[in-house]
């Protein structure tokens, strides 16, 4: 038995979505820098975030678009998203290497990255396509 596809988004949709969430995190990054760190903060999010970020597309990316195939409502799957980034932001705030948890560090963390997935997410919704029978 299969499920309904009634959402799919291709590999090239996941790759445009990680690409505007990278983007989106070296500008929040950026601006948070300010001055004249701006241009190198974004820069370095750039260059040393290009390989973390598809790795955790397609560990984590990919699988829950798999898993949101049967959800129509595109604005869920937006959710999703948003709510993989700040799981994802506050696990990675808690693996810093400084001693202790700042709670404001991690929730500052897991809006950036729920932020940057869910305009990811945004950015692909034409790309989806959709089954209007299902």
């Amino acid at each position: 038995m299969t499920r309904p596809r009634r959402v799919v988004l291709d590999t090239p949709a996941l790759a445009v979505g990680t690409l505007v969430s990278l983007v989106c995190l070296a500008l929040t990054l950026a601006f948070q820098s300010g001055g004249t760190w701006f241009l190198p903060m974004f820069l370095a999010t750039l260059v040393w975030g290009a390989v973390p970020a598809a790795v955790l597309a397609f560990c984590c990316g990919a699988p829950l678009g798999i898993l949101l195939h049967p959800v129509r409502s595109q604005w869920l799957h937006v959710a999703a998203f948003a709510g993989l980034g700040a799981l994802l932001g506050t696990g990675l705030a808690a693996l810093r290497p400084s001693p202790g948890s700042d709670a404001g560090f991690m929730l500052s963390a897991a809006l950036i990255m729920a932020g940057a997935l869910a305009v990811g997410r945004l950015a692909v919704w034409r790309m989806a396509r959709v089954d209007p029978a299902g």
